[in-house]
């Protein structure tokens, strides 16, 4: 869809007819500030959920995808959030706008960002290349923490991957609470696929944390109550 001839008062957002979309994309070309990408976000991707008008964006988005700074990264985490609702019927009919937002975003991580944020990146990589789990699931790595369930006795296990260490604790977990087995990284030539792009990546930008924080949530985990070993990225997966 060539979003310049788009009748944009037949399609809808969150908050009814979508024919202030225009408007709003013309106010970030002259206040690109928060405020008017958070309008923009609560109407196209409102907590979570999608509409005609989110779709027909995704070609706006990949313009304003290739500027540098802010500007460019909010439009490809929008557009990564717009993109991991989608159906393959509707990835198919904006696939040239997600094949080229897709390449922006894959271009933006080999570049230096702050680690917290730098993960959404990561997800929106995902999201744009349809991988599923994954573009929402690294999420935990923001604060270090991931709760999963052990396959054998199904205890609920507390994984920390960050500034608190490498461990699995059962049950809650807080500082200062004794730290239960050490968790073991999966070595970086083992990892394949996907994932091997996002830890080459976030080595190639530096974000040195964030690469090492990979290794670990696809490496292996123990519980402390039965003392089975289990995959954490396997178990992580089997709550989306």
């Amino acid at each position: 869809m060539d979003a310049r001839m788009t009748d944009w008062s037949q399609l809808q957002h969150a908050y009814g007819t979508a024919e202030d979309i225009p408007a709003l994309f013309e106010r970030l070309g002259t206040e690109p500030n928060d405020e008017a990408w958070s309008d923009l976000g609560s109407r196209l991707c409102h907590q979570g959920s999608v509409y005609t008008a989110s779709f027909a964006a995704l070609a706006l988005l990949a313009g304003l995808g290739s500027e540098a700074g802010k500007g460019g990264d909010n439009a490809l985490l929008l557009a990564g959030a717009i993109v991991a609702a989608a159906d393959d019927e509707t990835r198919d009919r904006h696939g040239a706008s997600i094949e080229r937002l897709r390449t922006l975003a894959q271009a933006r991580i080999r570049r230096p960002a702050e680690p917290a944020f730098y993960i959404y990146l990561l997800q929106t990589v995902m999201a744009l290349g349809g991988v599923p789990v994954w573009s929402s699931a690294l999420e935990g790595l923001a604060d270090g923490t991931i709760d999963v369930f052990c396959p054998e006795c199904e205890m609920g296990v507390f994984v920390s991957i960050g500034e608190a260490g490498y461990f699995s604790a059962v049950g809650d977990w807080e500082p200062g609470d004794p730290e239960g087995p050490p968790l073991r990284a999966a070595e970086p030539n083992d990892l394949s696929g996907p994932v091997r792009m996002l830890y080459d990546a976030a080595s190639e930008a530096g974000v040195d944390t964030i690469a090492l924080a990979l290794t670990y949530l696809f490496g292996r985990g123990r519980c402390g109550e039965c003392g089975a070993e289990f995959s954490i990225a396997e178990q992580v997966a089997e709550q989306y």
